[in-house]
């Protein structure tokens, strides 16, 4: 089993990659590259004898190299890059021969002249305003394992990845190497992106023909490794307000089948066993992230992890039936696990982060709640000795932590964070409000057209049956979250009082703005049903809008965020800053001057949760 082990080195600020192989019958771990930064993509040739991955060319003298694909054999010997592409690359796939490569890099811009004579203007499109350039489409390339002149496969104004943030299509080769299926967007627009769709592409004639006749929301394609089946991702009936599920077809077949209609639940991840017969499928359920073992006709088990929680997604073994995966648990971060079939015991395989044994942490535990007609559910996460002190009649103070998304969820697994806020003696508590991802295609979509009200009344609903279940102090209570955790932080204290602080990251505040200027445009459209330049809509649209309410706020609030976060802009957050201040409300400003929507260094990620926390500390304390 070959990994990426990932570690963060603060005095360069860079986080470190080194590929990784670990024994899974002996458990030794070998090391296989030192001092490469930016490996990822790593995968096994289908005879076993190589591996290859993506990293930057530390030979392409440019200020920032490109990352290329490099090859290296287990018997020895560096690895030697294959590809050469002046944009570099952003996926590939293995021929299931081990003879080729089909690789996605990014066309170039065909204005390239004019824009070195300062003729630098460009149509914007479904596209953000931070965006210095056109979007320009990338396309499917093939190229010998060996090196040499790689060969175009695709062409046209539509695209395989979409830009900021950069959404790769996934690249899967039929068993006879015959089709590669990719994910077609209209355009390298993010704002278009709901009308992707699967095509299979023959390599020696370049054509492209449709998967199905369905019109939007195909995704991330993958064929069986034996026979002609392929499995993809949509959101269930084509409704991007619905959870993700796992369609199941043929090339030339009238229907696909939903495999994982029986489950109901946004599955995140998908590999097929070893001799795909069956499925693994990887998501929230509950409380819990699981993983379900579920054949073609839709029939299923949910695997026993004890206290484990995957991460994302896993390898299987093209030989057996065996599953590879990483995963935490409440008290220990990620290591990897081996899973000889869907009914055998768990192995670990690894102890990289074994110290954290001797910490003294936090307990992990769920609660559950009715509200709305739903059955609810959220993370408590207690602090250190919690026990000993409740017995002495302490009452705790509560920080929310709310989830991002909203299509996500709140799980009972290693969060560094949490158990950091615990440790200064408070009770967390992470809620799942609608539209979250871990209990069915009814509660995901029902946020739509609800983007403020209904969550909201979902957490207070959480609040209450915090109360019931552990001593809060009722006069030390704290919202934060960060994402569209920070458009509930700032709706909860825009419609809710008795808040001592809150902390509002990267929030959404102005529906307006996520729609004119950032990234999402029509992929909006969903959350409403129209546009809110449609006055059928407008209103609804400011409704939802946190900063509509800002007049009301009076809660002690840190905003923070990137200047150059094209997700949520910080022009939400300036704002809600401005509002706050003019209206005497204590409130605190930070931004970073960083690309992307949360730091993604060493340095000032670790700034963020410092001054989250001192910002708890100093009014929960």
């Amino acid at each position: 089993m070959i990994f990426i082990r990932a570690t963060s080195d603060y005095d360069k600020d860079r986080r470190r990659t080194d590929l990784m192989m670990v024994n899974v019958r002996t458990k030794q771990l070998r090391q296989l590259t030192y001092g490469r930064r930016g490996i990822s993509q790593p995968r096994w040739s289908p005879d076993g004898s190589r591996i290859a991955f993506i990293a930057p060319d530390t030979a392409d003298e440019r200020p920032e190299p490109h990352d290329q694909i490099f090859v290296m054999r287990l018997d020895g010997g560096d690895p030697k890059p294959v590809t050469h592409s002046e944009q570099g690359i952003d996926g590939f796939a293995w021929s299931p021969a081990g003879t080729q490569f089909a690789y996605i890099a990014q066309d170039k811009n065909p204005n390239a002249k004019q824009i070195e004579a300062h003729l630098d203007a460009f149509e914007v499109g479904s596209n953000d305003y931070l965006h210095r350039e056109a979007a320009i489409p990338s396309h499917l390339w093939l190229v010998s394992a060996n090196g040499g002149r790689a060969r175009r496969l695709t062409s046209g104004s539509w695209s395989l990845a979409t830009v900021d943030p950069y959404q790769t299509s996934d690249i899967s080769w039929s068993a006879d190497g015959r089709m590669i299926a990719v994910q077609r967007f209209p355009t390298p627009y993010i704002g278009d992106s709901l009308a992707s769709r699967i095509v299979l592409i023959d390599p020696a004639s370049r054509r492209l023909t449709p998967l199905t006749r369905n019109g939007n929301m195909e995704a991330d394609p993958l064929f069986a490794p034996s026979g002609s089946a392929i499995a993809y991702a949509r959101n269930t009936n084509g409704d991007a307000m619905n959870g993700v599920a796992v369609y199941v077809t043929k090339p030339g077949a009238a229907r696909s089948r939903d495999v994982r209609a029986a489950i109901d639940r946004n599955i995140v991840a998908k590999t097929w066993s070893g001799d795909g017969r069956a499925l693994w499928l990887f998501g929230e359920d509950g409380a819990r992230n699981t993983i379900w073992y579920v054949l073609p006709g839709g029939q299923y088990r949910r695997v026993d992890l004890g206290g484990l929680s995957p991460n994302v997604s896993g390898n299987a073994s093209q030989k057996t039936d065996a599953l590879v995966f990483a995963a935490t648990m409440a008290n220990h971060p990620s290591e990897l696990y081996l899973l000889s079939s869907p009914s055998s015991a768990l192995v670990r395989l690894t102890n990289l982060n074994g110290a954290v044994s001797k910490l003294q942490l936090a307990r992990m535990t769920s609660v559950r709640w009715k509200n709305d007609g739903f059955e609810e559910d959220g993370v408590v996460v207690l602090p250190p000795s919690f026990d000993s002190l409740r017995k002495t009649g302490r009452r705790f103070p509560l920080v929310l932590l709310i989830h991002g998304g909203p299509q996500g969820a709140s799980t009972i697994g290693w969060n560094s964070q949490a158990q950091l806020f615990a440790s200064h003696g408070y009770i967390v508590f992470e809620p799942n409000y609608r539209g979250s991802t871990n209990l069915g295609d009814r509660y995901q979509h029902a946020i739509a057209r609800d983007t403020g009200d209904g969550p909201g009344r979902d957490v207070m609903a959480g609040i209450a049956a915090v109360k019931r279940a552990y001593p809060i102090d009722s006069g030390k209570i704290a919202v934060s979250g960060w994402s569209y955790g920070g458009f509930m932080t700032s709706w909860m204290i825009g419609h809710y009082g008795g808040w001592r602080a809150a902390v509002s990251g990267a929030a959404l505040n102005d529906w307006f703005d996520d729609y004119n200027d950032a990234f999402y445009v029509y992929t909006d459209i969903p959350f409403f049903g129209g546009s809110p330049w449609d006055p059928r809509y407008t209103a609804m649209w400011r409704a939802q809008s946190p900063i509509t309410y800002a007049q009301r706020i009076r809660t002690p609030t840190l905003i923070m965020g990137d200047i150059g976060d094209n997700n949520v802009t910080i022009t939400n957050s300036f704002k809600m800053y401005h509002a706050l201040k003019d209206n005497g409300v204590t409130v605190q400003f930070v931004a970073y001057p960083v690309h992307g929507h949360f730091p993604g260094d060493p340095v000032r990620s670790e700034d963020v949760t410092r001054r989250w926390l001192a910002w708890l500390d100093r009014y929960l304390q």
